[in-house]
């Protein structure tokens, strides 16, 4: 599963390429491969799921944009 998508890939979403080799492989049912949102510890998962949770995040302390967690 070390294949990657071709630079010129035009995938939207499940809407894949045919001439890309990557699309053609996931078209077939290989697996995605996991994200960052899957390799979130259990610990800071916790804490992101806290802060979700938190009297600042709930009455818009974060401003406009909440970006707790993307480090």
């Amino acid at each position: 599963m070390k294949t990657m998508h071709k630079a010129e890939c035009k995938r939207v979403f499940s809407r894949y390429d045919v001439s890309c080799p990557r699309c053609l492989e996931l078209k077939a049912g290989a697996a995605p491969r996991p994200g960052w949102y899957r390799s979130v510890s259990a610990d800071t998962s916790g804490e992101i799921s806290a802060h979700f949770r938190s009297e600042k995040h709930l009455s818009g302390g974060c401003g406009p944009v909440c970006t707790f967690g993307e480090w």
